[in-house]
């Protein structure tokens, strides 16, 4: 059995979203959470002038983590605004890992982000491990350890083991007795959940929405994509024309662009309160018609 313990977070700003410094007890380790708008801050800390591990995270279809490391972490951070990221976290010693440890770090996270597949890894080559003393390393693996604990619980679940994820259906769960209105193979839309941010920043902005697990077998029946914000909107909101669908990276999902803006829907298609099993986790199958005449969101499936 795992041993209790106890972290802290101290907002610096007094900002609950804002620069949040995390320690944990028995753990010379010091984590730094911050939103992308507080990069011009976060590279002025204290912390952010020693070497460290980072990881950049954003979520669009699914979480998307960028790894990296840095002596010191500030110089790399200013470098990343060009990528598609909402948030991260540094990790630094207070005692002062070297630059051989963070390295030893960024190359334990990469490897299991890739093992676990929980999330898309946006690092585009795996980074080797640096040679080092076996003292180095042991210490190193400790640090690692203490980070994993850490992770999930500032919202990170790339390097936690991933369920098996069903493929996308036509069919959802239903309430004994209610028919399927939806015959399989017969859609023609694919409906995606979306967060405020990301649904803003990419599928408005961007006319566009990644990394979607989709049959490669179904692509050629998409037609439309439609977004269903999460809470505490609880609706579909807006849907789009697709223009193709093409591989995302070497992820295995895939991006889907549009030929036009979104267009807003003069009725949303909204989230019955207490309605189990409505509300799409990941993508989804439906029909346009559907979408345009359904004032619940359980009417599509």
């Amino acid at each position: 059995m795992s041993n209790p313990f106890t972290i802290t977070i101290f907002s610096t700003t007094g900002d609950p979203q804002g620069i949040r410094i995390i320690q944990k007890t028995n753990w010379s380790g010091v984590g730094v959470v911050f939103p992308r708008d507080n990069i011009a801050d976060v590279i002025k800390e204290e912390y952010a002038q020693r070497p460290g591990v980072y990881i950049l995270v954003g979520d669009l279809a699914e979480e998307t983590v960028y790894i990296g490391e840095a002596d010191p972490v500030a110089v790399r951070l200013k470098q990343h605004l060009q990528k598609d990221w909402s948030w991260g976290v540094f990790f630094v010693d207070s005692h002062g890992i070297g630059k051989t440890e963070v390295q030893f770090l960024e190359s334990e996270l990469v490897r299991i982000a890739k093992e676990v597949g929980s999330a898309i890894l946006m690092n585009k080559n795996a980074p080797n491990k640096p040679n080092m003393s076996r003292q180095s390393q042991a210490a190193a693996t400790v640090f690692l350890q203490e980070m994993l604990l850490i992770l999930p619980m500032i919202g990170i679940k790339a390097f936690l083991p991933s369920k098996d994820t069903p493929p996308i259906t036509a069919t959802a769960p239903r309430k004994k007795g209610e028919k399927q209105t939806t015959a399989k193979g017969s859609w023609d839309t694919i409906v995606v959940p979306a967060k405020n941010d990301g649904f803003q920043r990419v599928f408005l902005g961007d006319n566009c929405w990644y990394a979607i697990r989709i049959n490669a077998k179904e692509i050629s029946k998409i037609k439309y994509i439609a977004a269903y914000r999460v809470a505490p909107i609880s609706a579909v909101t807006h849907i789009a024309e697709v223009s193709e669908i093409v591989p995302y990276q070497d992820s295995g999902k895939y991006i889907v662009r549009f030929k036009a803006k979104a267009a807003e829907l003069k009725t949303p298609v909204k989230l019955e309160v207490g309605r189990l099993g409505s509300a799409p986790q990941g993508p989804r199958y439906t029909t346009y018609k559907k979408i345009l005449n359904s004032s619940w969101l359980h009417e599509l499936w």
